[in-house]
């Protein structure tokens, strides 16, 4: 497999190279180092005699680890490149910076962050009709619309101010708080799958999230 094949598959380098080295080496447990650690910690003499086997879904973790552990700012940059795979990009720091807390720890590579980080940067959205047909129906409806109008009335638009606004409709009309996110979630990405919907409509913003709301409205 080519070096640029772990690019474009959205393994960052450092993880690679943290990989290859720990195939043929260790520093008792450890197994996540940056490149400084690795190069302080090295001793030939660790270096293990034995055949290596590699194993790709621990690169996959190894991979998480390091996005989990990186700046966002560091990772901005991977991430772009991912999206202009899609046809996508945004110089929109903050977002790309937020999209990246919320989902890197909901994805293994920068490439599969980003295919599931389309619906943030794009003007519209396509609705998985399964989705549609479970959370944006009947009851759930009603309880879109009243998250629509008390989000409408929201004076600061963030994360704790959405949540708190769900959390009080939830708790009005004695239902579950999965009931009122899902129809929500659904409404502004497409997907039953996102990161926690106060997160996710933050990012998304005030016009883009109650247009997107609007839009499921008018086709129930």
């Amino acid at each position: 497999m080519s070096v640029l094949q772990y690019e474009e598959e959205g393994f960052l380098p450092d993880a690679l190279l943290n990989y290859l080295v720990r195939l043929g080496w260790s520093h008792g447990d450890q197994e996540v180092f940056t490149r400084d650690e690795m190069i302080a910690a090295f001793d030939i003499h660790d270096v293990n005699k034995a055949a290596s086997a590699f194993n790709p879904e621990k690169l996959l973790w190894l991979n998480q680890q390091h996005m989990v552990r990186a700046a966002p700012a560091a990772l901005v940059p991977y991430l772009r490149a991912q999206l202009r795979r899609l046809e996508l990009d945004s110089t929109d720091q903050a977002l790309l910076e937020g999209v990246i807390l919320a989902q890197r720890e909901r994805a293994k590579t920068m490439k599969e962050m980003a295919h599931n980080s389309r619906f943030f940067f794009t003007d519209t959205i396509e609705v998985d009709p399964k989705a549609a047909a479970k959370h944006l129906a009947g009851d759930s409806l009603s309880l879109l619309a009243s998250v629509r109008e008390r989000l409408a009335s929201l004076h600061v638009w963030d994360a704790a101010a959405i949540h708190g606004v769900l959390e009080d409709l939830a708790t009005q009309s004695q239902t579950g708080l999965g009931k009122i996110a899902q129809p929500v979630r659904v409404a502004v990405t497409g997907t039953a799958v996102s990161p926690p919907i106060d997160a996710t409509l933050a990012l998304l913003g005030r016009e883009r999230a109650l247009a997107r709301i609007d839009v499921a409205l008018a086709r129930a």
